[in-house]
């Protein structure tokens, strides 16, 4: 099933590696740039985590339910003024990846987790919205005892339309409107002709045979230049 939804992902490792591989040639190295990282707050993403901190060193934590980003500018301006710049070039690597569970026995949407009986759902927050869209809601309140849950509704909810969505569908459209967010983000809080930004943008895929990510955006931007398209 994962092959059939998600054809050419691969493993952790070889994320890493294609990432390495890929930014070096355009002057981003381990001791020169600095990782942003939005995952979902699940501790089934903590490999990615500690795949990119070993590969690219300490990153900035950008995450949230969902894999959203709701750090604001405020966030990330704190960010660009992380980032190492001893040769005059701020260098930032911007990763997003929601998160999605394949289990044999269940199916979509649910993941075997370590010393539970039972599948369980992946991604909770975005299973939790469809089934909240299952039911006829639709509301954009901001909750102050569920923030990050009604502003995932917020970010998501205006891309979709009348018809519930399959949980992998959602878990694009939250892709993409994460996606959508940081591009904001990085347009108002990065000084552009000091700033080499990467941003890659895809999906963690949670399977009987391991973790995958499968790169649905990824590109690199060089100071002002046009970006550069990399997959």
């Amino acid at each position: 099933m994962i092959d059939e939804l998600y054809a050419g992902a691969s493993s952790i490792e070889h994320f890493i590696g294609w990432t390495k591989q890929t930014l070096e040639p355009h002057g981003f190295t381990e001791a020169n740039t600095l990782p942003l990282v939005g995952v979902c707050r699940d501790e089934l993403m903590f490999p990615i985590e500690q795949a990119v901190h070993d590969a690219w060193g300490l990153s900035f934590d950008m995450s949230s339910l969902g894999a959203m980003l709701f750090l604001g500018r405020s966030g990330m301006a704190a960010a660009a003024h992380h980032a190492p710049g001893e040769d005059g070039r701020h260098r930032y690597l911007c990763i997003v990846l929601p998160h999605i569970g394949i289990d044999r026995a269940r199916g979509v949407g649910y993941v075997s987790r370590q010393g539970q009986a039972e599948p369980t759902s992946a991604c909770g927050a975005l299973m939790g919205l469809r089934d909240e869209m299952a039911t006829g809601r639709r509301d954009l309140v901001l909750e102050p005892d569920d923030l990050e849950m009604s502003l995932l509704r917020m970010m998501v909810l205006p891309r979709v339309g009348k018809a519930v969505p399959a949980l992998d569908e959602l878990t694009e459209i939250a892709r993409q409107a994460a996606t959508d967010e940081l591009r904001r983000l990085l347009a108002g809080s990065l000084e552009s002709s000091t700033a080499d930004v990467a941003v890659i943008s895809g999906l963690m895929i949670h399977g009987p045979g391991g973790d995958r990510v499968a790169v649905r955006q990824a590109w690199v931007a060089i100071g002002s230049s046009e970006p550069i398209e990399l997959v």
